[in-house]
């Protein structure tokens, strides 16, 4: 049974709030439902296992909790064993749970302007009402997204919390290095201070393995899905972003990517041997963005019925380098200033090409969120350069939280017109 379908009924109110600030219930959920049902792949699993584990830990309070944003190195976290906690995370966990609209509302009583993003309105509306715990230390980065500096400095205020905030230059060269690795040295000596903790070479060592083995296994699992056909779905593949927002550095994280890589491999085996090479792969797309955590069927209508294979994610693409546990800091700093959405747009479309030669695709598609205007922003422009290069692209405007902002009939007749562009291009 899913363990949604048990509580949504009930999350609503003040016994919501109980049920979801306690972390009995992510405890329950991990001992009943993750060891009794069906998981797609083992991998997944292990996954959901380890979110629920950090989600009773941050209601818990036993350790320090730390709010990060999106971009925020997640490594700093688990230098000083903090429990991170990612309210852009726990707001599309609302939408899935059907208790976004009542945040949103909540968002409005409180003043927070309507045009700005859905995650970070839910996050702000969540705390007041309870729903998510309470930051000891809250840390952002400025680079990509401008609506989370601005959350977590008003709960920051809010809660009198102390924040760090990574200020990244829009363009990576020697001086912004510099620049970004002189910061994180100076939010790591602060947060020696006020945790107590002095942070040791071997530390350092032991969590940049941690994130330097997954990194490892993510290149193997993003060779695997270049096969044809694909041996993973999108509808799987966007679920792992949340070991992008905070899996890297903890020491569980390079097992389950571990794991997945040896049941795609399991897969590929089995269909060089069973199956007719892209039976049921009709186009294979780059998927750019997020998807809405609210109910849809949009993905599952792209994949089943249209045969339109999401075989990579912008979210889950492998960009930076090793990191070096010798230069923590400077290793850091390229890590942050390598995406490629930092800087000109020409940056983001270079590494879009890249992908859609290497998992030869025959489209993109882009969900442009609502709010989000570093990602949605460019997409005219991205549009015009990838059709010149005869790559059809397609935009879908949406919420990923908000569900009444999102036209399916619209939706839907852009996907099949877009389905008519590829039969067109590739039959």
């Amino acid at each position: 049974m899913n363990p949604q379908k048990l509580f949504r009924k009930n999350l609503k109110g003040k016994l919501g709030r109980k049920l979801l600030a306690s972390p009995g219930t992510y405890q329950l959920a991990r001992e009943v439902f993750v060891k009794r049902n069906s998981f797609s792949c083992e991998a997944r699993r292990q996954m959901t296992s380890m979110a629920l584990d950090q989600a009773a830990e941050a209601y818990q309070q036993k350790k320090p909790v730390a709010w990060t944003s999106a971009f925020f190195p997640s490594e700093i976290v688990y230098f000083f064993d903090l429990v991170p906690f990612a309210p852009e995370a726990a707001a599309g966990t609302s939408a899935s749970l059907d208790l976004a609209p009542d945040l949103l509302k909540q968002s409005d009583h409180m003043g927070i302007a309507s045009d700005s993003c859905s995650f970070h309105r839910c996050a702000a509306a969540g705390t007041t009402l309870e729903y998510f715990p309470l930051p000891d230390f809250l840390m952002a980065s400025s680079h990509l997204c401008d609506g989370a500096p601005r959350l977590f400095q008003y709960m920051a205020s809010r809660y009198n919390k102390p924040l760090f905030l990574l200020d990244v230059p829009f363009r990576e060269n020697e001086d912004s290095l510099k620049y970004v690795a002189e910061q994180l040295a100076d939010i790591t000596r602060n947060l020696e201070r006020q945790t107590g903790q002095n942070l040791t070479g071997e530390r350092i060592k032991k969590v940049f393995e941690f994130s330097n083995r997954a990194r490892r296994y993510q290149l193997e699992i993003s060779r695997l899905r270049q096969q044809i056909p694909s041996p993973m779905n999108g509808e799987e593949g966007l679920s792992y972003i949340y070991l992008t927002l905070l899996g890297q550095g903890h020491p569980e994280t390079p097992e389950i990517y571990r794991t997945l890589a040896e049941e795609l491999q399991t897969i590929v085996n089995n269909e060089a041997v069973q199956s007719t090479p892209g039976e049921e792969e009709k186009f294979r797309l780059i998927w750019l963005h997020l998807r809405p955590y609210y109910s849809s069927e949009m993905i599952s209508y792209l994949e089943k019925e249209l045969k339109q294979m999401i075989v990579a994610e912008e979210m889950n693409y492998v960009y930076w380098p090793p990191l070096d546990p010798e230069k923590p800091f400077l290793s850091l700093a390229q890590k942050i200033l390598a995406h490629p959405g930092l800087g000109p747009i020409g940056r983001r479309l270079k590494t879009i090409e890249k992908m859609c030669q290497d998992y030869q695709a025959h489209g993109v598609v882009h969900f442009s969120h609502w709010g989000c205007r570093q990602s949605a922003g460019g997409t005219m422009f991205m549009k015009k350069k990838l059709r010149e290069k005869g790559i059809p692209f397609l935009a879908l405007d949406g919420d990923c939280i908000d569900g009444t902002s999102f036209p399916w009939g619209q939706t839907l007749t852009r996907i099949e017109g877009f389905q008519e562009v590829l039969e067109q291009i590739y039959s």
